[in-house]
């Protein structure tokens, strides 16, 4: 049982010197700023106008945003396209903005009447970012690295979840669908990893609030937007939580309607799921057969005795032992053949419902939402994932200046896992792979049940996957509320402050049931396990609660955007968890009747945090940019002694092109940045652990009063370029250094018999390439193409460790022995033993007695003995130090040495075809599942049927690879890919071509063909090279056993009212 209350938390609340002193500045700069404006409250006066495109035949828009420059007053355009706005006196300026078109700002002049003709913006300059800033801002006038992905880069082929809707669509992202278990959330990294251990997952800000959980419950539907803050520099705004970048999510609102305008949308999705790959698994073995075999339908073995009419399977009546032939060559073959990878992953069907109903009342603007998911993954006898979902977004207008708004969501899914499963030594997927060809997986049990559980007797530690499968149920179910309320009172046109309370509420309910007659091995074979239950319980809330004072003036040829504010961040967090075995009583899965022993534990904690931060925003005539901020944050998780830690950035920019006139040259910024951010230490990580067990009692770890979050530091340097109205470029360099590492450091006996402590006591160097480009190759009024291109490249290097080297990896078997933390090694380093593959190592061991003509390369390349080619003696050779033992050291480097993507638009009258393909060049993968397929002569690779003579392998041979489980780097492959990611074929139907259908209520029909992972060419031998296996917190490149990845087609239709 572990159960601890956070014994520091009230010391947030003691108010120290620091803290009131920010309260006091937060109060000063509030009533001068107050002070200084009251000018602006001067007599409005009204303004009308009509705006209209460019774009010939589009005529008057629809939902343009219209506000007065250096305020926060603002209104959308009508139907019609016409707007009515009340400004101050004072105001000089109207900015006028559309996605997809150019923003302009024109001169008020005394005019009453203000009608605007917007150009096409087909760079995106005017893009409006909105997480990580000061207030929106264009994207041409950032000075640091957010990225925005729009709905439609986003909708091209719908995503399962948020989590996966990124790939290959930001530089500097890494989006790992790491298993194809369905309900997973996919591993997002920014700008490559930050922490030596601990989490390297991004903050997630969704509707503007604070998230807990995952993105893989967030339905895509439902988004507006997706932006990506990139490194310290960006995300210091959200200071010792930001270390690892941020995702913010926006989800879509009646806001984006017209005034008066509703709109249904009904999307329909259904698809199928199919494996992409099978393992190349032997289909030969290297027993000997007896002389009869031909005359039967299974496969009979030399040595063994069987029954008469022995149906093939079982052990029943059979005796003797299977005999290795001499040569041990895997090369007879088995009597039939079976598909197990097909048997246990037939594949299955997935669909989505979604129904989203929204409108502009004007002073009212809502939109409600309903979803249901369904994702069945590959694996036979699973349901896999299932999700409904509930959303309300509400915006009122109570009073002209105030505003209030409400985001609502509630989530509720169901994940059945595959029964059996054991993420620590493979299960299920184990057993499919390993299990000899000719095994029929769906022969009876003894006492009926389907799917016999040992069903060959010649491998009795291989059970039946498909009979975990069907028998042990593993159940996971959650229910999650989220709500963020966020009331904004403008005090003058130049400031308002706003209030904003969030909440996250969080069910989860995770069962397992082996029922009383589920069999399991014993020591005279299998036998009924009498049962076994296991319930978990989890129950989080998270809230938190934010003022701030945002200030947008212009003053003169300066404009000026500031903000203040205080959040207060509160967790807690609760579990409790029951496993009981044997049952008294078969079919009732209850801990009343169990018989057998039960065990009980419970855990609890509450985290609080306090944090103030400042930013302001200056630009000079469009062309200079300043922007800085900071941020104090104080946390319950720090230590004692360093309760408070300050973050801050500083960034400027020069639009070149505001300066000097460039021919053909629509944008040339140059931009720097530099800022801080950081990553918060666990729970216990402050604190002295006990262990407990059998009411005694043990140390466990050392407490640490002295403990600080993690500290990034970022330079960042960047160019944008876009020429000739067609071509965008983006180069960014960035590096970050990460110290204050949160490492656990072993102590030596004079710490009283404390044998850990979490301390400061590393840094991590990452250097980064960025850049992007994008093309409208063609522009034509019914034909379109535009294509993009992202590309990055990412070092990151252990630069300092106070700790001694040691090993680290993801669960499994000694799997946290592939990796290596050491001081100036690459993070993600491999290390293990090495098989020579030149003579010239050899030369470099002999022995004094040797030579070298005793050795030569065989047809595999690795150095073996002159003469055992193709016997049982032929063995490869292992690398050997100065000292003559056996050389360790780096076998493999998990870091590509670039990604790339490209993405592919076309448009012909109303036609769409998209695709998104992906180049990871480099990155090194550990593939434990093939040396365990070695260890079982199950791997392909072993199977000499219609080999040459001269070619051949014996047994022994490969098994001189596997090693007995030891790492070493025959098993290490280059996980480089080329990966046709997304492919969609669309025809959307025009308006126009509705008006006389359905009374016109009908205003867009869209359907689709999608296709996921269709496509990828790789030299790696596993399912996908896009794979990783975790230890809870991080991902490693390790391929062991795990839910294999694979390709999704699925038709879509939308229809909008």
């Amino acid at each position: 049982m572990k159960k601890r209350k956070n014994k520091y938390i009230c010391a947030l609340c003691s108010k120290p010197k620091t803290e009131l002193v920010m309260k006091r500045l937060l109060l000063m700069i509030i009533l001068c700023v107050f002070a200084g404006t009251s000018v602006l409250l001067a007599q409005a006066r009204v303004i009308t106008g009509t705006v209209t495109s460019s774009v010939e035949g589009e005529g008057p828009i629809p939902g343009v945003s219209v506000t007065v420059v250096g305020t926060t007053l603002g209104t959308y355009t009508d139907l019609g396209g016409n707007y009515t706005l009340s400004v101050p006196a004072n105001a000089r300026f109207l900015s006028f903005s559309f996605i997809g078109m150019k923003t302009q700002d024109v001169e008020i002049a005394g005019r009453s009447v203000i009608n605007v003709v917007l150009d096409q913006d087909l760079l995106n300059l005017d893009e409006v970012i909105v997480t990580g800033v000061a207030a929106g801002t264009p994207k041409k006038k950032l000075a640091v690295s957010v990225e925005r992905v729009d709905e439609n880069k986003i909708k091209e082929v719908y995503a399962g979840s948020a989590s996966s809707a990124l790939q290959g669509k930001v530089a500097g992202l890494t989006v790992i669908s790491s298993t194809g278990e369905p309900g997973s959330a996919a591993t997002i990294l920014v700008r490559g990893a930050t922490q030596i251990t601990g989490s390297q997952a991004p903050l997630i800000i969704l509707d503007g609030a604070i998230m807990e959980g995952t993105l893989g419950d967030i339905n895509v539907d439902d988004i507006e937007s997706i932006e990506v803050v990139k490194g310290a520099s960006a995300s210091a705004l959200y200071g010792s939580r930001a270390g690892n970048g941020v995702i913010a999510v926006t989800t879509r609102r009646g806001n984006l309607l017209t005034e008066g305008k509703s709109e249904i949308i009904v999307r329909n999705e259904y698809g199928y799921n199919s494996l992409a790959k099978k393992y190349n698994l032997a289909t030969h073995h290297q027993y000997q057969l007896q002389d009869d075999q031909a005359s039967f339908p299974y496969t009979r073995y030399r040595g063994v005795t069987y029954p008469a009419n022995y149906p093939g399977f079982g052990d029943e009546g059979v005796t003797g032992s299977r005999i290795i032939k001499a040569d041990q060559y895997l090369d007879n073959p088995y009597a039939r053949l079976y598909d197990h990878e097909s048997e246990v992953f037939p594949g299955s069907g997935f669909y989505t419902n979604y129904i989203s109903a929204g409108s502009n009342l004007g002073k009212t603007n809502f939109l409600i939402s309903f979803e249901n998911n369904r994702q069945a993954g590959l694996v036979t006898e699973t349901d896999g994932y299932k999700r409904n979902s509930f959303r309300v977004n509400v915006d009122h207008r109570l009073t002209p200046k105030l505003l209030i708004s409400a985001s609502n969501l509630y989530v509720k899914s169901s994940t059945q896992d595959p029964g059996g499963a054991n993420y620590y030594n493979g299960g299920v997927f184990f057993n499919t792979l390993l299990i000899e060809p000719d095994v029929n997986l769906k022969s009876e049990n003894p006492d009926g049940q389907p799917y016999l559980f040992v069903p060959n007797k010649w491998q009795e530690e291989q059970e039946n996957p498909i009979y975990n499968l069907w028998k042990v149920e593993d159940l996971t179910k959650r229910n999650r509320i989220l709500g963020t309320y966020n009331a904004r009172y403008n005090i003058s046109p130049a400031i308002n402050v706003e209030g904003k309370y969030a909440f996250e509420y969080s069910v989860g309910d995770y069962s397992s049931y082996e029922p009383y007659d589920t069999w399991e091995r014993g020591g005279s074979g299998p036998t009924y396990s009498l049962g076994t239950y296991y319930r978990r319980g989890t129950n989080s809330f998270s809230q938190n609660f934010q003022t701030t004072v945002n200030f947008n003036q212009k003053f003169g040829d300066f404009n000026t955007r500031a903000k203040l504010s205080y959040l207060f961040e509160k967790q807690e967090y609760k579990s409790h968890s029951a496993r009981g075995y044997d049952f008294s009583l078969g079919g009732v899965p209850s801990f009343d009747a169990i018989a057998g022993n039960k065990s009980i534990t419970s855990y609890q904690d509450e985290i609080l945090a306090k944090n103030y931060f400042a930013i302001l925003y200056l630009d000079y005539k469009d062309k200079y940019i300043f922007d800085g901020m900071y941020r104090y944050d104080g946390s319950s998780l720090f230590g004692s002694e360093a309760r408070w830690n300050p973050y801050y950035r500083l960034s400027a920019a020069w639009r070149l092109t505001e300066d000097i006139h460039i021919p053909n040259v629509q944008e040339l910024k140059l931009r720097a940045a530099y800022g801080t951010a950081g990553q918060r230490p666990g729970f216990a990580d402050q604190y002295e652990v006990m262990a407990i067990s059998g009411g005694l009692t043990q140390k466990s770890q050392l407490g640490n009063m002295h403990l600080k979050p993690s500290l990034s530091k970022e330079w960042e340097l960047g160019l944008n370029f876009d020429f000739l109205n067609r071509f965008s470029f983006e180069v960014i360099r960035s590096i970050t250094n990460t110290s204050d590492q949160i490492l656990a450091v072993p102590l030596a006996v004079q710490y009283g018999g404390w044998p850990s402590q979490v301390q400061n006591a590393g840094s991590l160097n990452s250097k980064v390439w960025e850049a992007s480009f994008n093309a409208a190759v063609v522009r034509k009024t019914n034909f379109t193409y535009n294509a993009g291109f992202i590309f990055d490249r990412i070092r990151t290097k252990i630069t300092e460790l106070t700790v001694p080297p040691f090993q680290t990896g993801p669960q499994g078997q000694e799997a946290d022995k592939c990796f290596y933390i050491r001081e100036g090694e690459v993070f993600g380093a491999m290390y293990g033993y090495k098989f020579l593959t030149s003579l010239e190592e050899m030369r470099q061991q002999l022995g004094a007695d040797d030579n070298i003509d005793n050795y030569v390369l065989n047809s595999d390349g690795f150095v073996i003995r002159k003469g055992t080619e193709g016997t049982t003696e032929e063995k490869p050779i292992k690398k050997l130090d100065e000292e003559g033992a056996l050389w360790y050291g780096k076998t493999g480097d998990s870091n590509p040495k670039f990604k790339m993507a490209m993405t592919n638009n076309l448009s012909y009258k109303g036609i769409g075809l998209y695709a998104l393909l992906e180049w990871k060049n480099g990155g090194d993968i550990y593939n434990k599942s093939a040396q365990w397929l070695t260890r079982d002569d199950r791997h392909g690779m072993m199977d000499q049927s219609g080999k040459p003579d001269y070619l051949k392998k014996t047994l022994s041979y490969y098994k001189t690879f596997y090693d007995v489980n030891d790492f070493n780097d025959f098993w290490v492959e280059d996980g480089s890919y080329l990966k046709l990611r997304e492919v969609s074929l669309s025809y959307t139907i025009p308006a126009s071509a509705l008006n006389n259908f359905a009374n016109g209520y009908i205003k867009g029909i869209k359907v689709a063909v999608l296709g996921k992972n269709l496509w990828t060419l790789t030299n790696y031998s596993g399912y996908d090279p896009e794979v990783a296996t975790t230890d809870g917190t991080q991902y490693f490149a390790y391929d062991f056993m795990g839910y294999p990845n694979y390709r999704s087609f699925a038709a879509s239709l939308e229809i909008k009212f």
